[in-house]
């Protein structure tokens, strides 16, 4: 998968979310290294049914970034917080009574 820049990233997440729900407050978007683990593994999706998406960020800043842009603009539910080395995905997912938040 190639980086993708910023504004392509929030793109592909906002058409994302408007083709599954289009309510920002509903969507989880978050920065991890393994997008499959943290999402079926942490936030207990499911792999078949639920709406999700992940994109490869440049680097961890504007992984960040992403992930800070949805949750304080957008108000989307997020971690907040810092990333950590290799934080290179920016996900989202449209949050249900199963996952976790």
């Amino acid at each position: 998968m190639a980086a993708k820049s910023r504004t392509q990233i929030i793109d592909d997440i906002e058409d994302c979310i408007g083709r599954n729900g289009g309510n920002f407050g509903e969507w989880y978007v978050g920065f991890t290294a393994n997008p499959k683990v943290k999402l079926f593994s942490g936030h207990k999706l499911k792999e078949k049914g639920d709406a999700w998406i992940s994109r490869l960020a440049k680097d961890e800043v504007e992984a960040h970034e992403v992930a800070e842009f949805f949750r304080t603009t957008r108000k989307t539910k997020g971690p907040g917080g810092q990333p950590g080395d290799n934080d290179l995905y920016v996900y989202a997912y449209k949050m249900k009574s199963h996952t976790k938040p």
